[in-house]
């Protein structure tokens, strides 16, 4: 497999004065990303540099995948708010909803209320939805008294790390996605639907290819299969692009299980397209891929972690205090 990456491994975290007033640099190892772009005169404003350079800056998504802006102050919703509008009149809403989310301002939500004291596991924004984002970008605005940070990861390279076996299998048959929404157990089929409308929920379903059954009207079982492995549509990159990790019942905390009678009523479980079961080998197999692939950095205030959302993925420490981290989709 061609990999870009591959030829970055010997950058140094070495500074290049770019014309258009801002500093280049990848964050130190042998990763290769995130680049790193700092302001080089006083006053440069973020909005202005991207307006004014988005070819340039458009290069280097596709190149790194993930790009972090430090020193440039955006420390507020709104400052993050009109940042993202550069990118987008209208910023895709978080529908089909995996975790409990607010919104801070428009089409802007904090990351979480997921507990503090446990990891997210890596993953890509909606990757199990039939229409994902293709970019997602976090706002640092209050980093976390101890650990907090937003570790990410070369999709390229989870593909790379998996043996030929595992990724033949995935891109042969996919990923059949099973979500029992049971506000007992998980999210309520309102909260991932954000409507109290049933009509519109099987509307949703039908327009998107889920299929449903209403075991009552509080649990809904949603059914749907989808690519593991897909192509870059502006590099040509092969990527490992789902939830298969993130929702298999192999990757929840031991302790989960004691809230359930049975498997059926996990919130959510993966299998091959064909309905085969993900050994817990092959899990384990996902989730050694994604350690050898992550980069972890410490948020500052201000931060933006711009990420191409096929290229990259991302998670959550655990973290101590408080901490605030928002983002955008589109």
């Amino acid at each position: 497999m061609i990999n870009s990456i591959q030829k970055l491994k010997g950058i140094k975290a070495q500074k290049v004065t770019d014309v258009a007033q801002v500093d280049y640099s990848v964050w130190p190892g042998q990763a290769g990303f995130p680049l790193v772009v700092k302001p080089s005169a006083v006053g440069m404003q973020l909005n202005d540099w991207v307006a004014q350079n988005r070819a340039e800056f458009q290069e280097k998504v596709n190149t790194y995948g993930a790009i972090l802006f430090r020193g440039f102050h955006i420390n507020t919703v709104e400052k993050f708010e009109n940042f993202s509008k550069l990118y987008a009149d209208t910023p895709l809403e978080y529908n089909l909803r995996s975790s409990p989310r607010y919104s801070v301002g428009k089409n802007v939500y904090h990351t979480t209320t997921y507990p503090k004291e446990y990891s997210i596991e890596m993953h890509s924004e909606s990757s199990y939805a039939p229409v994902h984002p293709s970019n997602i970008v976090f706002c640092c605005i209050d980093p976390a008294d101890k650990q907090g940070e937003t570790p990410i990861a070369d999709n390229k390279k989870v593909l790379e790390y998996l043996s030929e076996k595992t990724r033949t299998k995935f891109l042969e048959k996919g990923v059949k996605y099973v979500r029992n929404l049971n506000e007992a157990y998980g999210l309520s089929w309102k909260e991932v639907f954000q409507t109290e409308d049933q009509k519109e929920v099987e509307k949703t379903c039908n327009e998107q290819g889920i299929s449903f059954e209403w075991k009552s009207d509080t649990n809904l079982v949603l059914t749907w299969t989808k690519k593991a492995i897909w192509e870059h549509p502006a590099t040509g990159d092969s990527v490992w692009f789902n939830h298969a990790y993130f929702f298999n019942k192999y990757a929840l905390e031991a302790s989960f299980f004691d809230l359930v009678n049975s498997e059926d009523q996990l919130p959510n479980n993966t299998f091959y397209g064909d309905g085969t079961e993900i050994s817990k080998e092959e899990i384990e197999e996902i989730r050694e891929a994604y350690q050898k692939a992550t980069v972890l950095f410490p948020w500052e205030k201000g931060d933006v972690l711009f990420l191409d959302n096929m290229l990259m993925s991302h998670g959550r420490s655990p973290y101590e205090g408080s901490r605030q981290i928002i983002a955008s989709l589109f």
